[in-house]
């Protein structure tokens, strides 16, 4: 499928060419970051003096396919790193708004196109360190060679590990599996990208936009990395891929890896996957139903891309559907586009009590 957008592009390419707020003192912050972090976060969880962001909640921010700006016990964050900009002004932000935020760290799921297209941009304007593989690592440095960049993942799927550079956050990593077309089970039913939206024809692609795509549209995997944060007596996993457990010779290994870290509060997961086309959403909520979280929060499900993405309604009956195939059935807060892009209120937890 990953061949399938490149070919899409290029034939686009060719056609249209207080306490809350721990830290804060008498100084004010700069009246940039203040704007920013209230659109992104919502200005009643920002500090209109100092820009700090509540540190008693967690608030994920979606801004498209997998990527959010995070804030989490007062930390700002970014866990993956592009702003979808086939169709212009679809996603209602910009990498240099992104960077305006101030993260400490962007930590990558892995390095295609759609998760980091814009991870080393956002990180040279913001001092952000990247987070991710050794594999992620070596290619953003050959984006820039001054980019700063933890290689905390191990290589063989299955693998934990653990990194400290969070400062009050725990950060655990699991080396687990891209998705992958596999043979068909049987155990649930194919799901297609139909029908496709007619955002295409609406708000077609500007050829400066999909010029500045183009160039990354190789851009390499380095393998695939589950993060999860532990914060007070919450853990959050955040996903951006979902592979074939079941079907993969590393799938048990990655299953037993995933199994240790549940029950978490809160699971921001992967439900689109190259496997879907021939079994559905089965690979997602296998990992919903290792992981065990209270609640889920899907993501990667929205109208990215043309062609092979569409709006995150359209598979929303099946998606529950799959749930329904599975032991553990969390409660599920389904992320909508465009409604909830940039709408922190739809992902917030509080960290006190």
């Amino acid at each position: 499928m990953h061949r399938r957008v490149v070919l899409v592009c290029a034939l686009l390419l060719t056609v249209f060419a207080g306490s809350a707020f721990p830290g804060a003192g008498p100084a004010r912050a700069d009246s940039d970051l203040v704007k920013a972090r209230a659109a992104i976060f919502g200005a009643d969880n920002v500090d209109a003096q100092t820009g700090a962001v509540r540190a008693d909640r967690v608030i994920f921010s979606w801004f498209g396919v997998s990527n959010f700006a995070v804030a989490m016990a007062g930390k700002v964050f970014l866990v993956d790193a592009w702003v979808p900009n086939v169709y212009r002004n679809y996603v209602p932000t910009t990498p240099a708004q992104l960077a305006a935020i101030k993260p400490s760290h962007i930590f990558i799921g892995h390095a295609h196109f759609d998760h980091a297209a814009d991870a080393v941009e956002i990180a040279a304007r913001s001092g952000a360190r990247l987070v991710g593989s050794a594999e992620h690592c070596a290619f953003f440095r050959q984006e820039s060679s001054s980019v700063r960049c933890d290689a905390v993942a191990g290589s063989r799927p299955g693998t934990t590990a653990t990194y400290d550079g969070l400062e009050g956050i725990g950060v655990t990593t699991v080396t687990h599996l891209h998705s992958e077309l596999k043979a068909p089970t049987g155990d649930l039913p194919p799901l297609l990208p139909i029908p496709p939206s007619d955002r295409l024809i609406t708000d077609p692609p500007q050829p400066d936009d999909l010029g500045r795509l183009a160039g990354h549209l190789g851009d390499p995997e380095g393998g695939a990395v589950l993060y999860a944060f532990d914060v007070g007596d919450r853990r959050i996993v955040w996903n951006d891929s979902v592979g074939p457990v079941a079907q993969d010779p590393a799938g048990p290994a990655v299953l037993a890896a995933l199994r240790r870290l549940g029950p978490v509060d809160l699971h921001v997961g992967s439900i689109q996957g190259f496997n879907e086309i021939t079994n559905g959403l089965k690979d997602a909520v296998r990992y919903i139903d290792a992981i065990r979280p209270k609640m889920f929060v899907p993501n990667h499900h929205d109208d990215w891309f043309p062609v092979i993405a569409t709006p995150a309604t359209t598979r929303e009956k099946s998606f529950f559907d799959a749930l329904a195939s599975i032991d553990h059935r969390p409660e599920v807060r389904y992320l909508r586009d465009p409604s909830d892009y940039l709408n922190p209120d739809r992902i917030t937890l509080d960290l006190a009590g």
